[in-house]
């Protein structure tokens, strides 16, 4: 698969990227945005996206590349945010799921949930929601949602909880969010019955604006420990941005994945399976390639139960779906 074509020609598309103002998200914005696509950036900070922008717009000249308020811990903010992107485009060819914290000091959101599974998951899962008519819209949609190697840490205890810390601890919590993350792209996949493709990737190890604000959690000194340790050992955010660039453009992506078992001589069934991270040893580098999920994010039964949660949570019901 590395030497498969990560970014295909996408103009004429359009796509929005969440926390697209830096690292990770910037980088996949700006190989979306020179491929062809009109490229939201949807983001919290405004003053950060036009900087975001003039750099993509340095990078590729020809760009057009616009930016959409959006702060993933509110839902109000979210809704707003998804009605002007009703009004501005008639349809939506890929959303990227990407924008998260890490590890912050322990908080919650305006609406009262833990931070971390507020915005990482339960701020994506009512976004994709409110998006759904604009991607059912475009042919061949695609949602990609952005976890991390780390949802292996998760444990199912008081995974629908989500006023809490998994065990009051960051690290659990951040865990907890990233296996949201993954499942949420799994059942979105097997819901959608093929009206839209819900894929799933990670970055592997790499520089960015998550790690660098990383507090750590509850101790002081893994924070800086882990930022120093991060900035020699992990590959860029262009190279980390592969795996998510190879799930939102690439034909390969669509027939890739750890297939379920199936009647010898039939096509595997990839639904709820596509997942994709670095091919380098442990996954923390590499070119694209089809990555592993946990147990936990593979249990079906689970992830119809976190569906429902996060239904009760938002008040978003995916009603397009049918």
């Amino acid at each position: 698969m590395g030497a498969t074509k990560v970014v295909e020609n996408l103009s004429g598309r359009t796509v929005l990227v969440t926390g697209a103002s830096s690292g990770l998200g910037l980088a996949v914005a700006k190989q979306l945005a020179g491929s062809g696509a009109r490229t939201l950036l949807g983001c919290r900070d405004k003053d950060r996206a036009r900087e975001a922008m003039e750099r993509i717009r340095l990078a590729h000249p020809a760009a057009r590349v616009e930016f959409v308020y959006v702060d993933l811990a509110s839902l109000e903010s979210i809704e707003e945010a998804a009605a002007e992107l009703a009004d501005r485009a008639g349809e939506l060819d890929v959303l990227v799921n990407n924008a998260g914290v890490m590890a912050p000091p322990p908080g919650h959101t305006p609406d009262g949930f833990e931070i971390q599974i507020g915005v990482n998951h339960l701020g994506h899962f009512a976004l994709t929601g409110h998006l759904l008519p604009l991607l059912l819209a475009a042919e061949q949609p695609r949602v990609v949602t952005v976890t991390s190697a780390l949802h292996k840490l998760a444990v199912r205890n008081e995974l629908t909880d989500f006023k809490i810390l998994p065990h009051g601890s960051n690290w659990l919590g951040y865990g907890r969010s990233k296996a949201a993350n993954l499942m949420f792209a799994f059942e979105l996949d097997r819901r959608a019955h093929g009206r839209l493709y819900s894929l799933a990737a990670h970055p592997g190890l790499a520089r960015s604006e998550l790690v660098a604000r990383t507090e750590g959690g509850g101790r002081k000194v893994v924070g800086p420990a882990l930022r120093r340790g991060t900035h020699i050992v992990a590959q860029s955010a262009d190279q980390g941005a592969r795996p998510i660039l190879f799930a939102a453009t690439a034909k390969a992506a669509l027939k890739a994945g750890a297939a379920r078992p199936h009647v010898r001589g039939e096509v595997p069934d990839m639904t709820g399976t596509r997942y994709f991270g670095p091919r380098g040893p442990g996954g923390l580098r590499g070119a694209p390639s089809v990555a592993g999920a946990s147990a936990l994010a593979r249990d079906q039964e689970l992830a119809r139960e976190l569906w429902d949660a996060s239904v009760e949570a938002t008040g978003e019901r995916y009603a397009a779906l049918g």
